[in-house]
């Protein structure tokens, strides 16, 4: 190679070399104006429909928060596939470690918030779960908050229910063990139902997405419970009733968690359900003007009325967000000013106070069917 041309060589070299390294830089400085958000979500399966508030509410929250902060807000949503934990741990691990997000609101089920948590708390990354109820959340971890109230109350209040407002002293309970919260759940609403002097006379399980109930129906004939409690999604609820009718069965059914308040449970067995069925459900403060003006909000951009979990992730969503802004944008400083965040912040859910469990505390109702609609239990 001649000097002419060795010299003009060198020269473009050295400028390709100093725009590899500015590159780098100019986008790592890019990045930090942006806010990354990871969402696990429930596209498809068993829960789709009844989950679809969960990331709608992630939704509106950040339309706001972009009007509000002019900031870029990404979000970005992985399918665990109906509480799938083999998913929800493929999931959580692409949204640390290849998004690299400030931080996730879900998991939904309890069992996929308990099997992401370990990940999400060994990267020191926020986890806000909107919907999770199991009490063992409490303890899963410093980086691991909800916006959703423990099964604790909801177990508790619906033993009490039964014992003391129903007077019905026998229990029979059928759990879908593949999900944690309807297992600690329902353990809580056995032991405090015996401690009021119930009697269980019957303890059956089921495995995730079970719909043959037969032989435990058959169960329940024999014992003849006063009530039935069910940890069960909307598939299997609705052959559970099914069956029930079949067989000629008009036992009670209650359960401590809102899985049947689906379109689809509504639709195929509401008839049958209505006057037999109390569930518990968290309180939405309906009377609110924040809440009724995300009622709005929901109502114009999906033209039907608000799904369930949508008040709680909207919350997750926005204390999240505020917490990166206020924050030094390290993840140890983002956990810090989500505490503090959580005692300014009015909540659409209600309370989102953070304890030092990353735990809130709010109100519980009890629920019913009459004419074919969802509504409030008066007892």
């Amino acid at each position: 190679m001649s000097k002419k041309l060795w010299i003009p060589t060198l020269i473009i070299a050295v400028i390709i070399v100093g725009l590899v390294i500015f590159v780098p830089r100019s986008k790592n400085l890019t990045d930090k104006e942006i806010i990354k958000i990871g969402v696990l979500a429930d596209l498809s399966g068993d829960y789709s429909n009844l989950f679809k508030g969960a990331p709608r509410g992630v939704e509106l929250a950040v339309e706001n928060l972009r009007k509000e902060t002019g900031k870029n807000i990404v979000v970005i949503i992985e399918d665990q596939k109906s509480c799938d934990t083999k998913e929800v741990i493929s999931a959580i691990n692409k949204l640390i470690n290849i998004d690299q997000v400030d931080f996730v609101v879900g998991g939904t089920c309890s069992n996929t918030t308990l099997a992401a948590a370990p990940i999400a708390e060994s990267s020191k990354t926020i986890m806000i779960s909107a919907m999770s109820s199991a009490p063992s959340i409490t303890k899963a971890g410093d980086y691991i908050f909800r916006t959703y109230i423990s099964d604790t109350a909801r177990g508790t209040k619906l033993a009490k229910l039964i014992f003391e407002k129903l007077n019905k002293k026998k229990l029979a309970l059928i759990t879908d063990i593949s999900n944690d919260g309807y297992v600690e759940t329902q353990n809580t609403l056995k032991e405090t139902f015996k401690d009021l002097g119930g009697e269980i006379v019957l303890d059956e399980t089921t495995d995730r997405g079970g719909v043959d109930f037969k032989t435990i129906l058959s169960k329940v004939k024999e014992t003849n419970p006063d009530v039935i409690s069910v940890g069960l999604g909307p598939t299997s609820g609705i052959a559970l009733f099914k069956q029930k009718e079949e067989m000629g069965l008009e036992t009670l059914v209650v359960s401590p968690f809102e899985t049947l308040e689906d379109s689809n449970f509504l639709k195929i067995v509401g008839q049958i359900a209505e006057g037999s069925l109390i569930y518990v459900m968290p309180g939405n403060p309906p009377e609110s003007p924040l809440y009724q003006e995300l009622q709005n909000e929901y109502q114009t951009k999906y033209n039907e009325a608000i799904a369930q979990y949508v008040a709680e992730s909207y919350d997750a969503t926005m204390l999240g967000v505020k917490a990166v802004l206020k924050s030094n944008r390290t993840k140890e400083d983002i956990k810090d000013k989500l505490y503090s965040v959580s005692k300014d912040y009015r909540g659409v859910s209600g309370n989102t106070v953070f304890d030092v469990n990353g735990d809130v505390t709010k109100e519980v109702l009890f629920k019913t069917i009459k004419n074919g609609q969802f509504v409030r239990y008066e007892e």
